[in-house]
């Protein structure tokens, strides 16, 4: 959990550099397994091709934790009020809870 955490640079608070992790080990499998037969494993398109799929969910990851992180550790009455307001409606929300539990749990892409 932590590896992929520091592979990636994302905070620690949810651990999701362990789903970071398998995501990336589960398409960089898909992208040499599809590969073109006269790309070797290490050619660099294939390699960046493969950098750029995993580009935009590390790149969610990494904001969602931080933007996390930051509210929560400020210590003013307002920011407090907003974070408890914000956990309520999002522990309503029914539908968008449960497709970012998804996301969370790196069942997006049927991990």
């Amino acid at each position: 959990m932590l590896a992929g955490d520091a592979a990636h640079n994302v905070h620690p608070l949810a651990g999701q550099g362990l789903n970071l992790g398998l995501a990336d080990a589960d398409l960089l499998a898909q992208a040499l397994h599809a590969r073109e037969y006269w790309r070797s494993l290490g050619d660099e398109k294939l390699l960046r091709r493969y950098e750029r799929a995993r580009k935009a969910d590390v790149l969610a990851v990494g904001w969602t934790t931080d933007g996390l992180q930051q509210l929560f550790a400020q210590p003013a009455e307002p920011w407090s009020w907003v974070r408890n307001w914000g956990m309520r409606g999002f522990d309503r929300s029914g539908p968008i809870k449960h497709w970012v539990a998804r996301q969370a749990m790196g069942r997006a892409q049927n991990l």
